[in-house]
């Protein structure tokens, strides 16, 4: 809800520092703020009122970031005026992301040990990690002074008219398709690694921590190579090429076992990299597709599009973590409080099953919805 919401207020925004920037600004602060009392549970009695706290505060801190996460992710329209700048543009943010996910991978748990453990140490975790949040957050605000800024369209037109307008946007209706479907399995994939680590190949938790950091790697390199084959063979070409590497990546788990280690880092690094294809050259066909709007409507309105992509983004991963849950109670997964449960084999090759088919089965959705993304052959004259 709130994040087409915040992308017409951006969109409609008039400020001496633009109408993306202000709202950095307050996302910056807010998120800061959020992020340290969403570990900073109160002394409530009982679980219940604990976790009605967490839901409230949660939610706070993802209306916290939409404020900031729509605005940040529309300047990037702003920032490039070809489709190989953009592919540029994104791959920049694709490194950010991978070093944000090594240090949000390695700093918690030195936090809460520094912090003394328990509800102290995750509470003195969310303070510094707040205040980072907060830093690092204020540095893109600071950074992006000089951005050129594009003014809202002079013509005031109606929210009706201009969801009829979109939807004429028949490359960003593709790309929004296969995007959702990418991510859904994707969602399911995380939301069960965890238990695959556990159950199917016999590791602790911190193994899934070295998993991640393996993935976390890959994105942060791999962007410029990314870069480059888009511009040789062109960004649906080069999605649809991620998307069959990233498959056959995850059909690849099913042959793991306890003693694969090697192979496991491999595979962590060989999926990373290929969701960062796919996922980099998603957010550049966005760009494109919003451009391609401008040309069409004539409207200045890049916060409408970048709104819905991250609520559905949203919708995305919590109908594939729904999924998941679904088809554990399905195999007949037994729940515990109390640490990993013991589970008959059945259901731990249940268990691999979903982690492993569930992404290949809706990548393979988002590569036939692909195949209906034509943006050579759109264009404004025919609209």
């Amino acid at each position: 809800i709130c994040d087409p919401l915040m992308g017409i207020l951006s969109d409609n925004t008039r400020s001496r520092w633009g109408r993306r920037r202000p709202y950095l600004f307050a996302g910056s602060i807010l998120c800061g703020i959020t992020f340290m009392f969403l570990f900073r549970v109160p002394g409530l009695d009982g679980g219940t009122l604990k976790g009605v706290y967490v839901g409230i505060m949660y939610t706070v801190a993802s209306t916290a970031f939409s404020i900031y996460s729509v605005p940040y992710l529309t300047m990037g329209s702003e920032l490039a005026t070809t489709p190989h700048q953009r592919t540029v543009v994104m791959s920049w943010r694709q490194v950010g992301l991978g070093g944000g996910l090594v240090l949000g991978n390695v700093m918690p748990l030195v936090l809460v040990d520094w912090g003394g453990g328990g509800e102290t140490g995750y509470a003195f975790m969310g303070i510094v990690l707040g205040l980072l949040t907060g830093l690092t957050m204020m540095i893109t605000f600071i950074g992006t002074a000089s951005v050129p800024t594009v003014e809202r369209s002079q013509a005031a037109v109606p929210l009706g008219d201009q969801l009829r307008l979109a939807a004429r946007n028949k490359p960003f209706l593709v790309l929004l398709a296969g995007n959702f479907l990418n991510l859904v399995g994707s969602a399911a994939a995380y939301a069960t690694l965890v238990l695959f680590v556990v159950y199917r190949l016999e590791k602790d938790f911190v193994f899934t921590s070295r998993i991640a950091l393996m993935t976390a790697i890959s994105v942060i390199v791999t962007p410029p190579l990314w870069t480059m084959l888009a511009k040789r063979i062109g960004k649906k070409a080069t999605f649809m090429c991620s998307i069959v590497m990233f498959i056959a990546t995850y059909l690849s788990y099913l042959l793991l076992g306890p003693d694969d280690e090697i192979a496991t880092y491999a595979l962590s690094l060989m999926m990373g990299t290929f969701n960062c294809g796919f996922s980099l050259i998603a957010f550049s066909m966005l760009l494109d597709t919003i451009d391609f709007d401008r040309r069409i409507s004539g409207l200045n309105r890049e916060g409408v599009y970048s709104g819905v992509w991250s609520a559905m983004d949203k919708t995305a991963f919590a109908f594939g973590a729904l999924l998941a849950g679904l088809a554990l109670q399905m195999i007949g997964f037994h729940e515990s409080a109390q640490g990993f449960a013991p589970q008959n084999p059945e259901t731990i090759r249940g268990i691999g099953l979903i982690f492993a088919c569930t992404p290949a089965l809706f990548a393979t959705a988002s590569m036939i919805a692909m195949t209906f993304y034509r943006m050579e052959a759109e264009s404004p004259r025919a609209q």
